[in-house]
């Protein structure tokens, strides 16, 4: 009779394999999670900082908004705060373009933002109103204005 206490070890090797696969497909979905992770904490702060500057939009509608016409017409737009006249030039898309800026702040206490959201009221003129329609009344004075907003998470 032979012995059965001869082993191979073929159950070793083939149990070291299947940990090693489950291994690999741990880190692999661990990846993956610290990713979507990323990729949601971004678009939180994204969103943060977009509805940050809503705010900001809001408060300088506000204050236009409570403003009379002969209140406006009193205001001058020299740069003084945060009233300008528009610019073709001034592109505020990128942090260096509001460096020199006198801003308004957004007066609301927002929380989960670094600082608080600001903003900037522009003067447009030598915009004329459309007319020419049987239809449509001409405006008698048309004051135009653009609020520019800014935030950061």
């Amino acid at each position: 009779m032979k012995s059965k206490n001869k082993q191979s070890g073929a159950v070793l090797i083939v149990g070291l394999i299947m940990v090693l696969v489950l291994s690999v497909v741990v880190i692999a979905s661990s990846h993956t999670t610290v990713l979507q992770q990323k990729m949601s904490s971004n678009l939180r702060d994204k969103e943060l900082a977009f509805q940050s500057a809503e705010t900001a939009l809001r408060a300088g509608e506000r204050f236009l908004d409570s403003q009379s016409e002969n209140a406006l017409k009193a205001i001058v737009f020299d740069g003084s705060d945060g009233h300008y006249n528009y610019s073709v030039g001034r592109a505020l898309t990128q942090k260096d373009d509001w460096q020199n800026l006198n801003t308004i702040e957004a007066a609301q206490n927002l929380s989960h933002v670094k600082e608080k959201p600001v903003y900037i009221i522009e003067n447009i003129t030598g915009i004329k109103p459309l007319g020419g329609s049987l239809q449509a009344a001409m405006p008698v004075n048309s004051l135009y204005y653009r609020v520019t907003a800014k935030s950061k998470r």
